[in-house]
């Protein structure tokens, strides 16, 4: 292949990540302004963070938590062609679970409430497409059907998302998920 055309597969990539990233963040703030907290605005600093993330995720085929202090994290493996949207609304559905009447920690729901936590300003999102040649001992693992049920996926590829929040949410000090999510705003 030419210079040319890869520094143009290149820049295609590129694009295509700075969309990604844009839309991912677009549908978050969405869903923040239905529970009433402000939009969350990109961090450089945090991207970079979750980009290496993702890529040691990719490499290792498993998610772990990166626990960095003050850092909020989401991270799950999903098909390689499932859009920003069906991927914050996979985490987002998660409110379906939540109880409002009593709030605190409730299993199942922390990616649903790190989304819409109110005092977080920043995030930094990640996002590395696994193919077998990522793999360390190949890619013996599989995607749950769940998240790929519409998303027909023929190469088998997966994504791997890593989306790091700062000040971290899910916070299970007194009165702080009660101040940090909040019902949905004129019935959203």
């Amino acid at each position: 292949m030419s210079k040319n055309l890869e520094n143009e597969d290149e820049t295609s990539s590129d694009d295509d990540h700075i969309l990604f990233i844009s839309q991912f963040i677009k549908i978050q703030n969405e869903y923040r302004e239905k529970h009433g907290a402000p939009e969350l605005e990109l961090s450089e600093e945090l991207t970079e963070q979750a980009q290496k993330w993702a890529e040691k995720l990719a490499i290792r085929q498993h998610v772990a938590y990166c626990e960095l202090p003050g850092i909020g994290e989401n991270i799950t493996f999903f098909p390689a062609n499932m859009s920003p949207k069906d991927i914050v609304d996979y985490w987002y559905n998660e409110h379906r679970k939540y109880e409002y009447e009593t709030p605190g920690w409730q299993p199942g729901t922390n990616y649903f409430t790190q989304i819409i936590w109110r005092s977080t300003k920043e995030i930094g999102v990640g996002r590395k497409i696994v193919t077998s040649s990522d793999c360390i001992n190949g890619c013996g693992f599989k995607v749950s059907s769940k998240h790929s049920q519409n998303n027909h996926n023929p190469s088998n590829e997966k994504q791997i998302i890593v989306a790091f929040y700062r000040p971290s949410g899910n916070n299970n000090r007194a009165g702080q998920f009660a101040a940090n999510v909040q019902k949905p705003i004129n019935g959203h």
